[in-house]
């Protein structure tokens, strides 16, 4: 595959789209009929129309049947010729070109042959349009030079002066030399074009092909976002119902007051759940440009707190500055952070205290959830869910290009999970780290 310019430039160019007739057989024998058809009509005009005006007087050393018979099978050959432009160009110019002046000089009526220039013109334009320039002049040349040095000859071996020579060859070898560069400029201009789309159509493929690459990878990148929609809300709200659970255990005896509350609660966490999960799951049903509902980040965990002190977990939050202007990518990042650790804190350490710490410097935020020993609860004694929430989160932080730890507090007997990223993300390596 060519890597350069002067490298698509060295390889054959391939024929523009209305020259392909050459490659269907049946399409160039009617082009080539075509051109026959022309070919002779115009060379018949000139004795016919004579003919027909009683003009005309017959003085030549062939009889005139036999002159038009022999122009006839030479228009026929020349336009022959032709069907070998595919394949060989140049046998196809020079063929053409040999045909021309053989009826010149062979028959002697010149001025009836015009027409057949125009066919050596068209066998130029198919040689320009299938070679690169160097061949395209040189074997132009040669046809044009040829044309010269023939009908100079034919004219002095006529019997003509030699300034009369000149000015016929001059003459009718500018008539010739006309359209046949003519052709070959307007097949080398046509080539250049069509190599120049045939570029830009590779471009736009190629262009075509990484941006469906890139949606590819958004596409794959949003159902990962989604399941890990999925995982943390459920795993929220299913703790909520789980710490409700165990408040309903832990009551020895219920007076209907006290369940009826406790079946209110449970079944407003139900319709939480139910409702977050809708919202999660509509996202995968979502058209092209339909609203979104925006993801939660670090100016949400007042909501996250009281959620949780609702159902009474006892969190202590503690901001040390503004957290708007935080990146949202860094942003809700941390947001998920804090809510997998209150979610892993219910199922894991009911009972326990949690600390909440945002600090957020110049040029790193630093989040950290900390809780106390809880009591042992029925929740521990079942499987820990996927494994999405922690592994997620140290995925998620190392795009950011930051840090990520999770184990027991150095502090105490309880649990630490703690991320830094950076405030400032190198987009480039995350992308590049994506791919």
């Amino acid at each position: 595959m060519p890597t350069s310019d002067d490298e698509q430039d060295r390889e054959p160019v391939d024929a523009p789209e209305f020259t392909r007739l050459l490659s269907r057989p049946r399409s160039m024998l009617v082009f080539v009929v075509i051109v026959f058809v022309v070919t002779t009509v115009q060379a018949m005009a000139n004795p016919f129309g004579a003919i027909i005006t009683d003009d005309y007087t017959w003085d030549y050393r062939l009889p005139l049947a036999v002159v038009v018979a022999v122009v006839i099978a030479g228009c026929a050959a020349q336009s022959a010729l032709l069907l070998l432009s595919a394949r060989a160009p140049v046998v196809a110019v020079l063929g053409t070109t040999v045909c021309y002046l053989g009826l010149i000089v062979g028959v002697d009526v010149p001025r009836w042959l015009t027409g057949m220039a125009l066919v050596v013109a068209v066998a130029a334009f198919f040689l320009a349009v299938h070679r690169r320039a160097l061949p395209t002049i040189a074997t132009t040349a040669v046809a044009i030079a040829l044309a010269c040095a023939v009908m100079f000859s034919y004219a002095v071996g006529a019997g003509l002066p030699l300034r009369a020579a000149w000015g016929y060859t001059f003459a009718d070898g500018l008539a010739f030399a006309a359209p046949v560069i003519g052709g070959a400029a307007l097949g080398a201009w046509w080539a250049g074009r069509m190599r120049r789309l045939r570029r830009a159509s590779a471009q736009v493929a190629a262009a075509a092909r990484e941006h469906e690459a890139e949606v590819e990878r958004a596409k794959a990148l949003e159902r990962a976002r989604i399941a890990q929609e999925l995982h943390d809300v459920a795993g929220q709200h299913l703790a909520g119902l789980l710490s409700l659970a165990d408040a309903a255990v832990e009551i020895e005896l219920l007076d209907a007051g006290q369940a009826a509350s406790l079946i209110e609660e449970m079944r407003a966490e139900g319709r939480f759940a139910s409702a977050s999960l809708y919202a999660a799951l509509r996202d995968l049903r979502a058209e092209s440009g339909s609203h979104a509902e925006p993801t939660r980040d670090l100016r949400a965990l007042d909501d996250l707190v009281a959620y949780w002190t609702d159902r009474g977990m006892r969190v202590v939050l503690r901001v040390h500055a503004p957290v708007d202007d935080v990146p949202a990518m860094v942003s809700t990042t941390a947001y998920r952070l804090v809510q997998e650790a209150l979610t892993n804190i219910c199922k894991h350490a009911a009972g326990s205290e949690a600390a909440i710490d945002v600090r957020v410097g110049p040029s790193v935020v630093r989040v950290s959830v900390e809780n106390t020993p809880g009591r042992s609860t029925a929740a521990d004694d079942h499987p820990h869910g996927l494994g999405w929430g922690l592994t997620g989160l140290a995925e998620r932080v190392e795009l950011l290009h930051g840090t990520f730890q999770a184990g027991p507090s150095p502090y105490g007997d309880g649990w630490l999970v703690v991320m830094e990223a950076p405030v400032s993300i190198d987009e480039g390596a995350v992308r590049a780290q994506r791919a």
